[in-house]
């Protein structure tokens, strides 16, 4: 009985799909670009098929993940074959990550076209930022983002990767921007939160927290092999009659978010003001602060005659967020 050889896959420099078979011999490179359904199965759209018995339109099965180049890679479930596109990380949004793909046909015309993943995002236990899949069975793949990444002076995310133009072998340093907003409820944890509902975000494992005049500073451990840096959420400190405790951070666009804390208050020399930050649930986060006397100028005056009497008080707020 003849034994049927098995087809294997590729993809080649061009982004184009290689069919092999029979080991190192047949080789059939064909113009075909991929797709990306809303089932997160990658189609291959082929212009012809070297066999009979192969449609022009293929579904590959397979689990997702990214090379150290950042590149999108599948690695096919019935023979391990790794397809790796050639691809740059173009957009994230909350529930998806946007890839770009180019490919050049055989008559030397060049195409360029979008993958798009559909999933959320989380943080890894070495608070690296990760994209899950979305899988059937409520499994996932994840795609792990291996560098380093910055908050700027809008509060914003930032994630950075470098990579080596396939033409000109220039190193080129691409930035991902991620929109969200910050949450400190814990001592030990900070969180960014991208989509509530859709639980995606990423809530990372850092130091105490240190007030500056102008923010938070975190120390914090990114990679299997840590990376150590200090990142500072920036903001500044005010009383609101009405709310209590403030952090109000800067987002994009001009726009102002505010964290509102509960704090155990004491009157320090010169009337400054020594809080001790606890979170909504009143659990202490291991912040303290000192506030000056003119920050409570026509807003503080009933704390600080209260704490004249050398009483520890409390400056309680009402849990949540205001724009």
């Amino acid at each position: 009985m003849r034994k049927i050889e098995k087809i294997r896959y590729e993809i080649d420099p061009l982004n184009r799909l290689i069919f092999k078979k029979g080991g190192a011999g047949f080789r059939y490179v064909v113009d075909s670009t991929f797709r990306i359904d809303k089932n997160n199965l990658l189609t291959c759209q082929l212009k012809s098929s070297p066999y009979p018995s192969i449609p022009r339109q293929l579904k590959l099965c397979g689990e997702w993940s990214l090379d150290k180049k950042h590149n999108l890679t599948l690695t096919l479930n019935k023979t391990q074959d790794k397809l790796i596109l050639k691809s740059e990380i173009i957009a994230t949004r909350a529930d998806a990550l946007v890839f770009s793909v180019s490919t050049r046909d055989s008559y030397g015309k060049t195409h360029l076209y979008t993958l798009q993943l559909e999933g959320r995002w989380h943080a890894d236990k070495h608070n690296r930022l990760s994209f899950l899949v979305k899988k059937q069975k409520d499994s996932y793949d994840t795609l792990t983002l291996t560098g380093s990444w910055e908050v700027n002076a809008q509060n914003q995310l930032i994630y950075t990767y470098t990579k080596t133009a396939l033409k000109t072998k220039k190193k080129i340093t691409q930035a991902i921007t991620f929109k969200g907003f910050w949450d400190i409820t814990e001592k030990y944890r900070i969180s960014y939160a991208l989509n509530e509902e859709l639980n995606s975000g990423f809530d990372f494992r850092v130091s105490l927290g240190k007030p500056l005049k102008r923010g938070l500073q975190y120390e914090i451990g990114i990679g299997a092999a840590p990376l150590k840096k200090k990142i500072t959420l920036f903001g500044s400190w005010k009383i609101n009659k009405k709310l209590g405790l403030l952090f109000e951070m800067p987002c994009e666009e001009g726009r102002l978010r505010s964290i509102v804390f509960e704090a155990a208050c004491s009157l320090g020399s010169g009337y400054n003001l020594n809080l001790r930050l606890k979170n909504p649930r009143h659990e202490d986060l291991g912040i303290n602060l000192k506030l000056s006397k003119t920050l409570f100028k026509n807003q503080g005056e009933a704390f600080l005659e209260a704490l004249k009497e050398g009483k520890e008080i409390s400056l309680l707020a009402g849990a949540g967020f205001r724009w």
